[in-house]
């Protein structure tokens, strides 16, 4: 994204939707230069605008910023969550800490099963690679042979809490295995160095011999 249109956003986020005439004062550039940039924006899906009347004139276009588009403001999520992980533990010791992680896991187990219910197993595999990526990892899933599948996760969106709490990878692998019922396996962790996390997970005995 081109300065003038991260500076465009900017002002806007600052200070509320703004005209082209406004935008073009505090840029100090001209109102076609200004509608180009917003153009690009409303394009992109940053910026969304709205007609409204001031005076007697014509009415003008405020534009604002979207949801979207305020995604691209720093977050400190993960600095947020690690540091009340951090304050837990001090205030409880480590068992708080895993209290409170069991009480996720056990909140993200209800809702992984209740999408996986009903399905075949391969099946559950790849609805827990799609809950995965929509939970931000960039997952995918493959079958390797009738009884073997493997999961990559090519994001870890919570990095900066799991490297200072290694129970939350813990928590994750034993929230896939109870989530699918059989054995889970990582062979590649993102914490080691590895472009990626791997999980290799093999069907249960009792699911049969189904495809």
């Amino acid at each position: 994204m081109s300065s003038t249109r991260r500076e465009i956003l900017s002002y806007i986020k600052r200070r509320g939707p703004m005209t082209v005439q406004e935008l073009s004062r505090t840029l100090q550039i001209t109102p076609m230069g200004v509608r180009q940039h917003l153009a690009i924006l409303e394009r992109d899906g940053f910026i969304q605008s709205n007609g409204i009347r001031r005076g007697q004139g014509r009415p003008s276009r405020l534009y604002g910023i979207t949801a979207e588009g305020d995604k691209l403001f720093p977050r400190t999520y993960d600095q947020f969550a690690d540091a009340l992980l951090d304050d837990l533990r001090a205030v409880g010791g480590d068992g708080k800490v895993d209290e409170l992680l069991e009480h996720r896991r056990m909140r993200l187990l209800e809702q992984y099963r209740a999408r996986m219910a009903g399905k075949e197993f391969r099946e559950k595999v790849a609805v827990l690679a799609q809950v995965r990526e929509e939970e931000g990892y960039l997952a995918e899933h493959a079958q390797i042979d009738r009884d073997r599948f493997v999961l990559i996760e090519h994001n870890c969106p919570i990095r900066a809490v799991a490297e200072a709490h290694p129970q939350v990878c813990r928590c994750e692998m034993t929230l896939f295995a109870d989530a699918l019922g059989t054995d889970v396996v990582r062979t590649d962790h993102i914490l080691s160095g590895a472009p990626h996390c791997r999980y290799l997970i093999a069907r249960p005995r009792e699911a049969g011999a189904k495809p």
